[in-house]
């Protein structure tokens, strides 16, 4: 079993392999959507750039390799979680439906789907598309439906509104914070163990600290890595957590989206 409360340099597959059937409750994360494209442009920050400078290499997978990556993720994600276990995984618009009925072949069972609505919007520099405004978060479980507390019912409304403009880093995909938390909130109890098989700047991990649930991840790029270390040693320990301090182990470049 890897070391908990650790984000671990590495490839993700590789890393998932390393953990023991049914020994996660709650698995949270964002994969690599395949968007990126050194001929598509879309604007960041008010400057006009390809797609793949806005989001990183990571993000631009051939086609063939990005859906045996998310078939394979999905995999181990089932083969880890223990019954009831939820998995929480964000996806494009463009792949929802892949993502899900892979899920479903899988063995998961499909619950509902989470909808971020993004402000300010994404801006275009095309005249014949819609402006992008929200992203989509799948909710699945492995079997009958395990831990789910209720918060109340002003939180557990399955659409989200979020200002892009607070970001706690400048990992391009970012997502919030109080998204992520009221995941590790609802679908997991203190002490349980919460997997992101794709960390980004952290996001989930610093839930996690916050929450008193324990942790493990992996993350590639080696910048990112130390963001979300940055921020766990900024986020106080929550009363009941453990401590078994951050990783930067060896690997190749890449990245996740968290």
């Amino acid at each position: 079993m890897l070391t908990v409360n650790r984000i671990h340099r590495g490839d993700a597959i590789e890393g998932l392999s390393k953990l023991e059937d049914e020994s996660v409750d709650l698995v949270v994360t964002d994969p690599p959507y395949n968007i990126a494209d050194s001929n598509k442009k879309t604007i960041r920050n008010g400057e006009v750039m390809t797609t793949k400078k806005a989001w990183g290499s990571w993000d631009s997978r051939h086609p063939f390799d990005h859906d045996l990556l998310i078939m394979k993720v999905i995999s181990e994600c089932y083969r880890v979680l223990k019954p009831g276990g939820a998995l929480y995984m964000f996806t494009a618009r463009q792949d929802n439906g892949f993502f899900v009925r892979h899920a479903l072949a899988r063995g998961f069972t499909y619950r509902t789907q989470l909808v971020m609505i993004k402000t300010p919007a994404l801006p275009s520099i095309y005249k014949n598309a819609w402006r992008s405004a929200f992203e989509v978060c799948m909710f699945l479980t492995k079997g009958r439906l395990g831990t789910f507390n209720f918060l109340s019912q002003q939180q557990l409304v399955n659409v989200f509104h979020y200002t892009i403009r607070h970001r706690a880093t400048s990992h391009p995909t970012e997502k919030p914070l109080v998204f992520i938390e009221r995941l590790v909130q609802v679908s997991s109890n203190p002490g349980d163990l919460v997997l992101d098989p794709f960390m980004g700047s952290g996001t989930t991990a610093v839930a996690c600290k916050r929450f008193g649930r324990r942790f493990v991840g992996f993350e590639l790029n080696r910048d990112y890595l130390k963001m979300a270390n940055q921020r766990l040693r900024q986020t106080p320990d929550h009363p009941e957590s453990a401590k078994e301090g951050e990783s930067e182990d060896d690997g190749p470049e890449g990245s996740g989206s968290t």
